[in-house]
């Protein structure tokens, strides 16, 4: 069972905002060497969703963003499960939970994501299309995807 935390930044505890960022630089930084500026300002008007395991323990991240606050749409971004949470299905729980917290919050509006070119197929699973790419970000080939409002599956 996971348990789902779901907060603004100012509600973030200190513990939690530290494996957050502890977790995205151990998946994106590290584990991807991609060396990029992953405190972006955007943490601040992002919500975050956090899925926690037996002990507290940290498995699965992401952040919503606003209309506005980087795309017109709402875009769901930082997205990871973490390497011994891996190959359990904890993916597309997530994806699930982030949808339903994205359309509680804005309706049922298009939701956008950029998806790394390796997970083109398993976003494409949940609802998104592709609506530009592959292109460069960071050094890793990316998709800017779209997910539909009348989507329902994930």
């Amino acid at each position: 069972m996971i348990d789902w935390t779901f907060v603004t930044f100012d509600e973030l505890t200190g513990a939690d905002l530290y494996d957050i960022l502890r977790h995205r630089q151990d998946v994106f930084v590290l584990e991807q060497k991609c060396f990029y500026p992953d405190i972006d300002g955007k943490d601040q008007v992002a919500r975050h969703l956090i899925g926690r395991g037996a002990h507290n323990t940290f498995l699965a991240y992401l952040r919503i963003l606003g209309p506005g606050d980087y795309y017109d749409e709402p875009a769901l971004g930082r997205v990871l499960v973490t390497p011994a949470a891996r190959g359990r299905g904890i993916a597309r729980t997530l994806m699930q939970e982030g949808h339903a917290r994205a359309r509680a919050l804005y309706g049922d509006v298009p939701l956008r994501l950029n998806a790394q070119a390796y997970l083109k197929d398993f976003y494409q699973s949940v609802g998104y299309e592709i609506i530009r790419g592959p292109y460069d970000e960071d050094g890793i080939p990316h998709y800017e995807m779209l997910m539909n409002p009348a989507h329902k599956a994930a």
